[in-house]
């Protein structure tokens, strides 16, 4: 018999293997599951994936195995006082940003983006001419050298509170390995397209082979993108994934937490043991302060309204936490927020390095200034939501 939820045993049991194994096949899910025939699965899978309990397979890019120079991730909160849209389109000028979310305004309205970078100084020198020209206010600037590691959400059959009351405990726990590898194996040109197809969830391979034609003029056999897959997946420089919710995505509510305690082994403690057990899907990693230089233990929450409301009441009692900094991300209207992979254009092939042109990413940017001062735009835009 169903919960008011509608998780049965078999979807429950579906969702725990597409957990432990995301390469797992159609046949193996079905004897895993219960099912006799393969269809079946198929159509629960696709049932729970239109109500938005998972996502499509995504994969997960070990940038230390891809480039040979040094990589990082740049997340910068930006606040600012004017139009979404406005702020959206100059910092899209800078090419190799990988994610913008808009987060929920305390004041202002705020983005945070999300950059690769081989210099974070550079990404700091465009922002600091947005804010002389009045576009941005303020900017904190963070740098990711972590992979991020998946909590995800424990399911029952039977009615469980506990499931939905965090976990505010400093039990001793094992951490997980999240840094980077290294880069080892020379990729090719084909390789480094479907690199970008797999972060981003394109679909299968014969999509991407038919998406690189069409949109790109990249004529790739089945097999070469077969081969690709192959290396890619068995190097683990790519590791598949998917987003399993702790309830449908209209009922799911996206938040990130940064937490910082005493030291930094509390603060690892802590952001293990809150989601542990629990129903909720959790990304962690680390995040350092590029000024403070203060490191923080990182929570991208995929909560329900329970969850989050005992969050809420709970996280101010703990005083091991010296420092705590909690963003409420905006999912709708989807024009607000982007979402792209790692920019393989610039991967020099003889080099297996990554270098992007800044330079040509700030005039691309200076020019739109500009342009938008003499016509009197850039006044109106800031001017719009005060």
């Amino acid at each position: 018999m169903e919960l008011k939820d509608g998780l049965t045993p078999q979807k429950i049991r579906l969702l725990q293997n597409l957990e432990k194994n995301p390469y797992i096949t159609n046949e193996e899910l079905a004897d895993a599951v219960g099912y006799i025939y393969k269809n079946s699965v198929v159509k629960l899978k696709n049932f729970l994936e239109k109500i938005g309990y998972i996502s499509p397979p995504f994969y997960q890019i070990d940038y230390g195995k891809l480039v040979k120079n040094k990589l990082s991730l740049v997340n910068a909160i930006i606040m600012f006082d004017g139009d979404y849209a406005y702020v959206r389109d100059l910092l899209s000028l800078i090419k190799s940003y990988k994610t913008f979310y808009p987060i929920i305004e305390q004041g202002y309205p705020a983005y945070l983006f999300t950059f690769f970078t081989i210099e974070e100084g550079r990404i700091r020198k465009i922002l600091e001419y947005l804010r002389e020209k009045g576009v941005i206010l303020y900017y904190e600037l963070f740098k990711q050298n972590f992979r991020w590691y998946f909590e995800y959400p424990k399911f029952s059959i039977k009615k469980d509170p506990s499931l939905f009351t965090p976990n505010f405990e400093f039990a001793e726990t094992e951490f997980p390995h999240m840094g980077y590898g290294k880069c080892r194996d020379r990729l090719n040109f084909c390789d480094t397209r479907l690199v970008m197809h797999l972060e981003v969830g394109t679909g299968t391979l014969s999509k991407i082979r038919k998406c690189e034609y069409e949109m790109f003029g990249n004529s790739f056999s089945y097999l070469q993108l077969r081969d690709s897959y192959k290396k890619l997946t068995e190097k683990r420089i790519a590791s598949k994934y998917y987003n399993i919710r702790p309830v449908p995505n209209k009922e799911c509510h996206r938040g990130l937490v940064l937490l910082r305690c005493k030291d930094f082994e509390m603060t690892k403690r802590l952001i293990f043991n809150i989601g542990k057990n629990k129903r909720v899907f959790e990304k962690i990693t680390y995040w350092k302060s590029l000024d403070k230089k203060k490191n923080y233990g990182v929570i991208q929450f995929y909560y329900d309204s329970i969850f989050f409301t005992k969050f809420l009441m709970g996280i101010d009692n703990v005083k091991e936490i010296v420092e705590k900094k909690m963003f409420f991300l905006r999912t709708f209207p989807t024009n607000y927020w982007k979402n792209q992979s790692i920019s393989m254009e610039y991967y020099d092939l003889e080099k297996q390095e990554l270098h992007f042109p800044y330079n040509k990413f700030f005039e691309a940017m200076k020019d739109k200034i500009d342009q938008d001062t003499d016509s009197g735009v850039l006044e109106k835009r800031i001017e719009v939501m005060r």
